[in-house]
């Protein structure tokens, strides 16, 4: 997009030769026709009211399917694939509902016979004690472990199904929604299908992509357009995968990121969930059981901070699938597990705590060159690019845990931890799918500009990436907070922080000797001790709960609640004998507390020294 150095290098040829012989989206091997209503009476060929039940207890070709019971709910699939769920009681409205008007066959199982000998309606207490008994013998069934919605999804043997909304793509075969090896597949409104295999291309889809995301003036030309593939890669995985990575998009105006999003959502089509400005209500509300990719724009800083917590939050559960608990109507919990890829966008990054860091990736744009085009890449290219990496994913589908593996113990090289390993390598992994036909550990490393290959362990060394320059482990924030806060009572002294007071103590400056600092740091409620045979004072005294100390980490996770403080806990989660417990005297009062060793934080070596 920024450089616009010809045709073929822009990358727009391409892609138009992706779909030179890309066709328009045709069915693969059929089980199952369309959905279609039978109407008429006597289509089973017995006479009404007359019949066997079948293992359910049902009629014969039943166009309902019972699943189970939760509770006094009932849960069904109805005549095209729908989940629906009914309490009682089941009065004549709701059962033809939930049979879509088929009330012929209604009539036909369950005949309500006129005085005169006809059939004059259906019975419905006797459909709805049938259907209720069938449920019944079905047992107890969970929705939020049953139900997969639009994505992709692992079988039992670990191969990918694709749940594109009225067709199921499963073992190479195009299937109606429904009931398969113990989960639910409902019909929802339709995804675009994958490519066929017989839809050729000139170019691999993939790369040609690559060529395009390169235009964009990137933070990290050599990194970012490759984790953004894997991105895509990854969100059109979803379900499948056991770690979804995140994304986040920054750059100020005039970096192209409007027109990234454009050719975004035209490359997914009906697979991108987007939104701007929204909340995580609104968000899993609207997503559901679909495990489709979720794209927040507009995601501010300066936007309501709570909402934004709760969007990360959610962000943060659907990276691994894990359970959600929330209100419902009637005092009646909902669970909900999202199992969705995010992708933030916005000029000005919020607050992203250690916790969400590890969980993303974090994708600076630079402003672009003067003069810039946009490519000329029309929606319908797209569509079709679109429909080609989906079916490159299905293909390669079969390495994806072997290549995951190989990154990740690529990655762990770099020192990067367990979480920044799954969510590095999944974009890795998923990129590779994209790109090659079979594994080969020559792609652990990538070509330079030089044409050398750097391995990826130093290329995403954590030391060198914007993801990791702010993270810090949990004790050491929490000392970090404690050291360099400006309480009231030091607000207008010559030392305004407690860490300023002790490195100058440490340091024995003229300034600070021990009365002086003792003194000081007793006005914010912590003390300085002195254990027996040491020459002086090294320890900070840190009560386990005081206060006057909490008023040193209000507002922070560490605050707690009076009588239970939260920092004790996290300081003495540090390592190489930087604290102990013990008890000291503080303004009068004994105190349990966590003791810091000064020697640990200010001498050789420290924490707090320039060389730590």
């Amino acid at each position: 997009m920024a450089k616009q150095k010809s045709t073929d290098d822009d990358g727009v040829s391409l892609v138009r030769s992706t779909i030179l012989n890309a066709a328009r989206p045709a069915a693969e091997v059929e089980d199952a026709p369309r959905f279609r209503l039978v109407a008429g009476r006597d289509v089973i060929g017995q006479n009404p009211g007359e019949w066997e039940p079948d293992e359910d207890g049902l009629p014969p070709d039943c166009p309902v399917r019972p699943l189970g019971q939760d509770g006094d709910v009932s849960f069904f699939l109805d005549p095209i694939g729908s989940i629906r769920a009914l309490k009682p009681p089941f009065g004549k409205t709701h059962i033809m509902s939930l049979f879509l008007g088929m009330t012929d066959y209604l009539e036909w199982a369950w005949p309500r016979f006129a005085k005169g000998g006809g059939i004059d309606s259906f019975a419905a207490d006797a459909v709805a004690a049938a259907l209720v008994r069938a449920c019944a013998n079905r047992g107890p069934w969970s929705a939020v472990d049953k139900i997969r919605g639009r994505g992709a999804w692992r079988d039992a043997e670990g191969a990918l199904v694709l749940h594109c909304g009225t067709r199921l793509l499963m073992g190479g075969r195009l299937r109606m929604p429904g009931e398969y090896e113990g989960y639910v597949y409902p019909t929802r409104p339709e995804f675009t299908l994958p490519a066929r295999r017989d839809e050729k291309c000139v170019e691999n889809p993939a790369r040609a992509l690559r060529s395009i995301l390169a235009t964009w003036s990137w933070e990290r030309p050599d990194i970012d357009p490759h984790l953004m593939l894997g991105w895509i890669g990854a969100a059109f995985l979803g379900g499948a995968l056991e770690w979804r990575p995140a994304a986040f998009l920054t750059g100020d105006k005039g970096t192209g990121k409007s027109t990234l999003q454009t050719i975004l959502k035209r490359l997914f089509g009906s697979w991108l969930v987007q939104a701007v400005d929204t909340s995580a209500a609104g968000i899993y509300q609207h997503v559901g059981t679909d495990c489709a990719p979720v794209a927040v724009d507009e995601f501010e800083a300066e936007r309501d901070v709570a909402k934004q917590r709760a969007v990360l939050h959610l962000m943060r559960q659907a990276a691994s699938g894990g359970m959600m608990l929330r209100g419902g109507d009637r005092h009646v919990g909902v669970q909900f597990r999202a199992r969705n890829c995010f992708l933030f966008s916005s000029i000005n990054t919020p607050p992203l705590p250690p916790q969400d860091l590890s969980r993303l990736a974090l994708l600076r744009l630079k402003k672009l060159e003067k003069g810039a085009k946009r490519p000329p890449i029309d929606e319908a290219s797209m569509a079709a690019m679109g429909r080609l990496l989906l079916r490159r994913l299905l293909d390669q589908w079969p390495r994806f845990d072997e290549t995951l593996e190989a990154f990740r113990d690529e990655l762990a090289k770099s020192g990067m931890d367990g979480r920044a390993q799954d969510t590095f390598g999944t974009l890795l992994a998923c990129a590779d799918l994209l790109e090659h036909d079979g594994w080969d550990e020559n792609r652990l490393g990538a070509m330079t500009d030089s044409g050398s290959v750097e391995p990826w362990h130093q290329r995403l060394a954590p030391g060198g990436m914007i993801e990791f320059e702010d993270q810090a482990e949990n004790w050491l924030a929490c000392l970090s907070h404690l050291l360099s806060v400006t309480p009231e009572p030091l607000r207008n002294r010559s030392f305004q922080t407690v860490g300023q007071i002790l490195e100058n103590y440490y340091n024995i400056t003229q300034d600070v000797d021990f009365n002086f600092a003792r003194k000081e740091i007793a006005r914010v409620g912590l003390g300085l001790v002195h254990k027996e045979g040491e020459p002086r004072a090294r320890w900070l005294a840190v009560p386990n709960q005081s206060a006057l100390a909490r008023t040193l980490f209000l507002d922070t996770k560490w605050q707690g609640d009076p009588g239970a403080g939260v920092w004790s806990g996290a300081l003495r989660q540090a390592e190489n004998e930087l604290c102990e417990p013990g008890r000291a005297k503080i303004n009068g009062v004994t105190h349990r507390v966590t003791l810091l060793d000064l020697n640990k934080l200010y001498g050789d070596g420290g924490v707090m020294t320039d060389g730590a």
